[in-house]
């Protein structure tokens, strides 16, 4: 990755110098309002910005009667931002001016880097260095700027800039495409739902998506951050984001791109940033509090649901309707995002009934087939109240004919919504509705334009929550399982043999098959097996990983004379395999039997040492049916990791099979995380494949460990 991570990421304090600054310079300032230059000096000097601003351009005396200074150097005092709109192969020298000036930030709008290829890689590798030297904390270069619109500062240029009355509210953006971004801004603002923070960060040479996302969830005049990224090289710290995000209960809705072969390449063309694997992200938001995201409307639908500050307390969701086809619309919606429609406990039917028609459904979705009034009271409060009131439910998107209401009914219905715990999510109906959406935003309730949009908010309201109530429990149960054990690995990248690998295995505390590593001269030599048979003769060799590739694995074996006769066969296809290959000696093993599942690691450079699970065989190679979880972890992830592969409906028993043995499985996945995480600096990669699953055992039968220098 191109992002610099080392640096010390700025206290929020810091932060809030470049957020909300109490001066800026503009160098390359221009009076040609069109120009990259000139954009900055209009708009912070015409829309409200109250700090002060100097230009810096030495061709000029003043712009539009604001003095302007030859350079950084000749400014009355230092700023605490200076916007850079100069030919790139100058950036580097204004920066050292700003780092002898004492300013803390600069945003560079200039483009000419990497963006270009490699004479403009080795022009921002030289900025690299001058940064670091300067001490200026950098945004961009390639980047369209900053805005923070409480304050009316526009600090940059493009279209997206130059409006003066764009929406306050609740969400902070910051995006790795400037131009997309922006557009994002627009369709969200057209929306009614505003942001207070935007950034556009470019080719992110020091601070980075992490930085602001950071910044951001620790605003309290921000509630929903949101992000369009390429790719991030911190993943590692992007999961403790993620985990910040559950903390402080504020959603960060992501935008992930890059993510197929095709946009992977594009992402490389764009701005040269590499995605990590897709999976690998996946992981991170599902373990934290992101929300991916694939639209516009999905800010601001989401935005508008967690505007309201409540959450439900669990995925049961009821719906008041005036029509019954929207009512299947929500549920649709709702079968496939793990939102469930249970029953209204029959109390609650009972008074339901009372209220409505006979024509009328008073099931999950309740459907007051377009009743609005009767007995001069609103029949969707009366019904919105009981099903409200229901232990059953967790939250309510209501759809109904609001716009024949009362006034006295508006404010029933206001005072339902405010007096309840738990989230009322409105779906208009006709399009007269729409008129009502001024009172349902000063009153912070969400309130969505159709059915499917309003079930997509519940959704994310739902899918944070959980997220929420999986993280508290999983920080009950950090305890280790197995303190830190010393390993005998050698020195250098290497790959260690399986009986050498399982060594690593047991030490942690996972069984593995009963063994005994024996010279072929031993084996020769013995008068009886070492195990009752059927058992298992394997090569043992560091140099040879693949055994059955080279031949050097025989099963099954059922006699002395057979084992006798397996390990000089496995002995010669080693030699024929790889005729310098260390031969250690044959393994005499215990044959395992049960469900086969893989437990796999890996030390991903971005993300981490990170366990992986599945069901053995083609299920792990051909289906792919894996999931993943970065290490360690302790034993609810476990049980997580185990149950949401399509596989767990196997382990858990099927038509009338005893199940397997779960526990036992999730304690092998949290000793495998703890072995990743005490021994990453050496341990690059490593498989327990197969692992044997039995109603009452958890056995390895084979381990690979790779290590790296």
């Amino acid at each position: 990755m191109n992002q610099v991570t080392a640096r010390a990421t700025p206290s929020k304090a810091e932060f809030t110098r470049l957020m909300k600054p109490r001066s800026i310079a503009i160098v390359g300032a221009s009076d040609n309002r069109a120009s990259i230059g000139g954009q900055p000096v209009s708009f912070l000097t015409e829309f409200g910005y109250k700090g002060k601003v100097y230009p810096v351009n030495p061709r000029l005396k003043e712009i539009r009667g604001v003095p302007c200074y030859p350079s950084i150097l000749d400014l009355p005092e230092a700023c605490d931002v200076a916007i850079v709109a100069v030919n790139a192969k100058l950036v580097p020298g204004v920066i050292e001016q700003c780092g002898k000036k004492g300013i803390p930030f600069a945003i560079i709008l200039s483009s000419g880097f990497r963006e270009i290829g490699e004479e403009g890689a080795k022009l921002e590798e030289e900025l690299k260095a001058v940064v670091a030297r300067a001490g200026v904390r950098v945004v961009g270069p390639n980047c369209l700027g900053i805005i923070n619109l409480l304050d009316k500062l526009h600090a940059g240029f493009g279209s997206g800039f130059q409006y003066s009355d764009i929406t306050v509210g609740p969400v902070a953006m910051v995006t790795q495409s400037g131009g997309f971004g922006m557009t994002m801004v627009s369709a969200v603002e057209r929306a009614g739902m505003g942001f207070n923070y935007i950034a556009s960060i470019g080719n992110s040479i020091d601070l980075n998506t992490l930085d602001f996302l950071e910044y951001y969830l620790e605003c309290d005049e921000v509630k929903v951050v949101t992000t369009f990224i390429e790719g991030i090289g911190d993943g590692q710290r992007l999961t403790r984001i993620g985990q910040r995000a559950l903390e402080v209960g504020k959603p960060i809705l992501v935008w992930k791109v890059g993510n197929t072969t095709t946009g992977q390449k594009a992402a490389a063309s764009h701005t040269a940033s590499l995605a990590a694997s897709y999976d690998l992200y996946k992981t991170a938001f599902r373990a934290g509090g992101f929300i991916e995201i694939a639209d516009a409307n999905d800010v601001v639908d989401i935005a508008r649901a967690f505007r309201g500050g409540k959450l439900p307390a669990g995925n049961r969701l009821a719906v008041v309707t005036g029509s019954g086809g929207a009512g299947v619309l929500i549920a649709d919606r709702a079968d496939a995002t793990n939102i469930a429609m249970p029953d209204l406990q029959p109390d609650t039917l009972t008074k339901l009934k009372a209220i409505l028609p006979g024509f009328a459904s008073a099931a999950n979705p309740v459907d007051i087939s377009g009743q609005t009034s009767r007995d001069g009271t609103s029949v969707s409060n009366n019904a919105l109240r009981l099903v409200l009131a229901d232990p059953n439910i967790d939250q309510v998107i209501i759809r109904s004919k609001q716009s024949t209401n009362t006034p006295e009914q508006w404010n029933e219905f206001m005072s339902i919504v405010k007096a309840t715990s738990k989230p009322v999510l409105v779906a208009f109906g006709p399009d007269r509705d729409l008129d009502a959406k001024p009172v349902f935003d000063a009153n912070e309730i969400a309130w969505h334009i159709t059915p499917p949009r309003a079930a997509r908010a519940a959704a994310a309201l739902n899918e944070f929550a959980t997220k929420q109530r999986h993280y508290r429990a999983a920080k009950k149960d950090e305890v280790r399982p197995v303190a830190a054990q010393a390993l005998k690995l050698p020195a250098g990248a290497a790959t260690l043999s399986e009986h050498a690998a399982k060594a690593c295995l047991s030490a942690y505390g996972i069984s593995v098959v009963g063994e005994a590593l024996l010279t072929l001269e031993e084996v020769r030599a013995l008068k009886s097996a070492p195990f009752a048979f059927p058992i298992a003769v394997k090569i043992n060799s560091a140099d040879i990983p693949h055994k059955t590739e080279a031949g050097g694995v025989k099963l099954g074996i059922n006699s002395l004379e057979e084992l006798k006769a397996a390990a000089e066969a496995v002995y010669t296809s080693a030699r024929a395999y790889k005729a310098d290959a260390k031969l250690e000696g044959v393994l005499v093993q215990q044959m395992a039997s049960g469900m086969e599942v893989i437990i796999g690691g890996l030390n991903d450079d971005c993300f981490g040492p990170t366990v992986v699970f599945g069901l053995g065989g083609i299920f792990a190679e051909v289906l792919k049916d894996v999931t993943y979880r970065f290490a360690p972890f302790g034993i609810e992830v476990a049980r997580e990791m185990v149950q949401e592969i399509k596989g767990a409906v196997v382990l858990n028993g099927y038509r009338g099979r005893e199940a397997l043995d779960i526990e036992g499985l999730a304690q092998v996945l949290t000793r495998v995380s703890w072995l990743l995480h005490d021994h990453r600096d050496r341990i690059a990669e490593m498989d327990i494949n197969p692992l044997f699953v039995t109603p009452k055992s958890v056995m390895a039968a084979d381990g690979l460990i790779t290590l790296k220098a």
